[in-house]
């Protein structure tokens, strides 16, 4: 019995040590992924609008919004766009969203990640003042 009490024992802290490590590296990875994801983000969008084109990525940003009553919240990703000039952002504002909504949604591996990482919705910005939602 004594031999069966300190093997239990053994075996017990060493799932125990397993586990914390399993947590700790999954910790790690889920770190690694939002990096992923985020620089996944990045490139796809850099590379569809690039620094010299008359509408250019320049960032990203989570939201977080609750509800009035603190029931639910919504995670969503907002894309900050420059747009080289106001007569442009006012005659194709339609087809701008269009474009941008339509890159980051046909790449279905990015918005899988972007699901896994709990985000309900991508919102697209060209200034401080307006969003508009890819639907």
């Amino acid at each position: 019995m004594k031999t069966r009490s300190l093997l239990q024992t053994v075996v017990t802290s060493l799932l125990k040590l397993n586990i914390h490590k399993l947590l700790s590296h999954t910790l790690i990875l889920s770190s690694f992924t939002l990096t992923a994801h985020a620089d996944d983000l990045e490139k796809v969008l850099s590379d569809a609008f690039p620094a010299q084109s008359p509408i250019a990525f320049v960032k990203h940003a989570s939201v977080v919004h609750t509800s009035a009553d603190n029931q639910h919240a919504e995670k969503y990703m907002v894309l900050d766009f420059k747009v080289d000039n106001d007569i442009l952002i006012k005659q194709q504002l339609q087809a701008s969203i269009h474009s941008i909504c339509s890159t980051v949604l046909t790449d279905y591996s990015l918005i899988e990640q972007l699901s896994n990482n709990g985000y309900d919705m991508i919102s697209v910005s060209f200034d401080a003042n307006n969003q508009y939602d890819c639907l």
